[in-house]
C-alpha cells in the first residue's frame, strides 16, 4: 500500500478495540448495546448530545428573555463592550511607538 498513514490508523484502531474488549465490563456493555440496537430498544437515559442541546437551548431562551425584558441592560452591555474594545485598540496603537 502506498498510504501507510491510513493503514497504520486502521491497524491501531483494530488493536485498540481488541485491547479494550479484554475488560469484561466493556464486553458486557458492548453486548448489551448491540442487543438493544438489534431489538430497537432505546436507552432510558438521554444521550450526551441531547443533554447538551437542551442546555444550550435553555441558555439561548434565557438570554432572549433578558433581552426582551431589559432592552436598556442590553444597550448598556453593548456600550461597555464597545468601550473596552476601544480602550484595547488605543493601547495597541500607543504601544507601537
Amino acid at each position: 500500500m502506498k498510504n501507510k498513514f491510513v493503514t497504520g490508523i486502521l491497524i491501531g484502531a483494530a488493536l485498540g478495540g481488541a485491547v479494550a474488549l479484554i475488560d469484561r465490563s466493556t464486553r458486557q456493555s458492548l453486548k448489551t448495546s448491540i442487543h438493544h440496537i438489534k431489538t430497537g430498544q432505546r436507552s432510558s437515559q438521554p444521550s450526551k448530545v441531547t443533554e447538551l442541546v437542551n442546555e444550550l437551548m435553555y441558555w439561548k431562551d434565557t438570554l432572549e428573555e433578558i433581552r426582551r425584558n431589559n432592552p436598556e441592560l442590553e444597550r448598556s452591555l453593548i456600550d461597555a463592550k464597545d468601550t473596552l474594545i476601544a480602550r484595547k485598540n488605543n493601547k495597541q496603537i500607543g504601544s507601537g511607538r
